[in-house]
């Protein structure tokens, strides 16, 4: 009887999701079986919504040992890791509250947000690619930074940028607020301000360049002219002004 009765209260007792941690965020377990199972339909979403993409591999890990706390990483030339450590808020962005999409902080990423923008980054390099072979310009800048090491920060800003719109553009992420619009050379460069200044900032700069041209015609026109300098960072209309 006792055992019986053991049974009966293990079956009537709510059963842990293996999807989440104890926390109520996705688990190891979760996040490699949601990108196993979705993988397929994240490229066809992205597919139908932004533009053509190319064959694109998406992979979980865990990135502690190959980056510096990056969430996600894009492998040139078609493959896409997204770490499987416990650090995102959710699966999707709209699977959190109201509430809690009114305040999520840049820091606080959907498993969704950081597939997006990682395809951003193989789309972005399939425009390359695309236009190389077109024998259309590409600034040398973006297509062999290891010989422009002082424009990376600029390019980065540009991809970066790029990326991060698209979160916001296909509404996995609402715009963060109260981002700090760096006002001189020390603050654009300073690593404390890195996080800001390449993945927030970026967007302001770029929204109504996109905004206005697309987003393909628009990495067309920014790749194709050289990165913006520091000033025409902290001076938008300067870099605008001189694009073809």
């Amino acid at each position: 009887m006792i055992r019986i009765a053991f049974i009966l209260i293990l079956l009537f007792l709510p059963q842990k999701d293996p999807n989440y941690n104890k926390q109520g965020k996705p688990s190891t377990y979760g996040i490699n079986a949601y990108i196993k199972n979705n993988e397929e339909s994240f490229i066809r979403e992205y597919r139908y919504r932004v533009d053509t993409l190319y064959d694109v591999y998406i992979y979980t890990d865990n990135l502690d040992a190959t980056s510096d706390g990056d969430l996600g990483q894009f492998y040139i030339p078609d493959y896409i890791v997204i770490t499987n450590q416990e650090k995102f808020v959710a699966y999707e962005f709209k699977q959190l509250s109201k509430f809690k999409q009114k305040t999520t902080s840049y820091r606080e990423r959907t498993i969704k947000a950081v597939i997006f923008h990682e395809l951003t980054h193989a789309y972005f390099y399939q425009i390359m690619i695309t236009m190389r072979n077109n024998n259309e310009r590409i600034s040398p800048e973006y297509s062999n930074f290891r010989m422009f090491p002082i424009a990376k920060f600029n390019t980065d800003f540009i991809e970066e940028g790029i990326c991060e719109y698209m979160v916001y553009y296909l509404n996995e992420s609402n715009p963060i607020k109260d981002i700090l619009i760096p006002e001189n050379i020390s603050e654009l460069l300073d690593e404390n301000n890195k996080i800001n200044n390449i993945y927030c900032y970026s967007v302001i700069f770029l929204k109504d360049f996109l905004d206005k041209n697309g987003i393909k015609k628009g990495i067309e026109i920014l790749i194709s002219n050289n990165p913006p300098t520091y000033e025409e960072i902290l001076n938008p209309m300067m870099y605008y002004s001189r694009l073809k």
